[in-house]
């Protein structure tokens, strides 16, 4: 690998952790998580799908999941209301 490739490659990888770094910081509160479901619901067939791919998100960035399942989110952004 040539310093040229090297430093791109640091780029590429810099611009990832960035980019995890900003998701993480968003989901990381309770209404950082709400939101961000909320803008992923048009990616998904129902809101369930979408509340599964973010709480799977929230798993693969902090190790555990935020909610249990999808009705004690219901029940804590209802809540919220």
């Amino acid at each position: 690998m040539t310093i040229s490739q090297h430093h791109i490659a640091v780029q590429v990888e810099n611009e990832r952790l960035r980019k995890e770094n900003e998701l993480m910081r968003q989901i990381a509160s309770t209404d950082g998580f709400y939101e961000y479901y909320f803008r992923q619901i048009v990616n998904f067939k129902s809101r369930r799908e979408a509340f599964k791919y973010v709480n799977e998100l929230y798993k693969k960035c902090f190790g555990s999941y935020r909610y249990s399942d999808y009705d004690s989110f219901r029940i804590t952004s209802n809540r919220k209301k």
